[in-house]
């Protein structure tokens, strides 16, 4: 069984059939998005993190090795799974989180069906350990981390073409990942940041892997290299924001320099006017003073 990552009618799956999803519906029932998204979160988790697993769909027999467990991918395996949740998360309406840890705190923690979970000494112990040390990752917000998913999946499928010896589509898949990489590089490659951690776990894996696999594709052709640049479009974002804002003070200062001038200058014409009446009113009052003199002398 595998998750899907589209929507609509063909993406959908069984849930009240799906022994291995339902367990971790809210009393066995799936009505939301919201919960099937939390179904899928967890049993990724176990089907990634548990070193035993049931050997039935339906529940019923024993456990045998889960061949998916490796404690060296834990992390790997993390980063897989929380880029898969904020791409159906960033997919969804139902809902108002910013943050993976928001989801996480209002749909995940301390929540019955997770508790199972981490307590089952056959499921994924640890995961809360694994949890608390990735915050920072959660901490990340929906949105951005949903812009990774396309880059996971890309060298997801790359791993496939080996697994089932479709060696034709692997250079196809590797390029589809160059361009998912260096799309996202471009966006989030900003030091000492939680993306700079995802970009470089996804450039390690690639090239650990093409290394590894480089006999794999035609001799005449090579994998692409990724690029090692920082961000510049981020870059841009900010200046975007910068020099939207510029304007707009310049505006709002030449405003106010326009404002004062025409004040000073009401203010000079209003003085002008003033002692111009006030020479006026002085010019008749000699006038009138002289009038007055001229009458009594007469």
């Amino acid at each position: 069984m595998y998750l899907p990552d589209k929507l609509g009618e063909s993406a959908k799956i069984d849930f009240k059939k799906s022994s291995s999803l339902k367990k971790y519906c809210p009393n066995g029932n799936c009505d939301t998005n919201l919960d099937k998204i939390k179904a899928g979160f967890l049993w990724l988790f176990e089907k990634n993190c548990s070193k035993y697993e049931i050997t039935d769909e339906d529940g019923q027999g024993g456990t045998h090795e889960n061949t998916c467990y490796n404690e060296k991918n834990i992390n790997a395996i993390f980063l897989y799974i929380i880029s898969w949740l904020s791409y159906k998360l960033n997919q969804s309406s139902e809902h108002n989180f910013t943050k993976i840890k928001d989801f996480y705190n209002a749909y995940v923690n301390d929540n019955t069906e997770y508790n199972d979970l981490i307590t089952n000494a056959q499921k994924c112990t640890n995961l809360k350990e694994i949890i608390d040390q990735k915050s920072d990752l959660l901490d990340i917000n929906i949105k951005d981390m949903s812009d990774f998913y396309d880059a996971f999946k890309s060298l997801c499928n790359m791993y496939n073409s080996v697994a089932t010896s479709k060696h034709d589509t692997l250079l196809d898949n590797a390029i589809n990942f160059f361009n998912e990489y260096t799309e996202i590089n471009d966006y989030y490659n900003i030091e000492n940041s939680p993306y700079s951690q995802i970009l470089s776990f996804l450039s390690t894996d690639y090239n650990t892997f093409t290394t590894k696999n480089a006999s794999k594709i035609d001799n005449s052709k090579k994998f692409p290299i990724l690029p090692t640049e920082k961000a510049t479009k981020s870059l841009i974002r900010h200046s975007s924001i910068q020099i939207s804002v510029i304007p707009m003070t310049f505006i709002f200062v030449a405003l106010l320099i326009y404002l004062g001038i025409m004040y000073k200058a009401s203010k000079t014409q209003f003085k002008n006017q003033k002692n111009k009446k006030e020479n006026n009113s002085l010019i008749y009052d000699s006038k009138s003073s002289d009038y007055f003199r001229n009458s009594n002398n007469d």
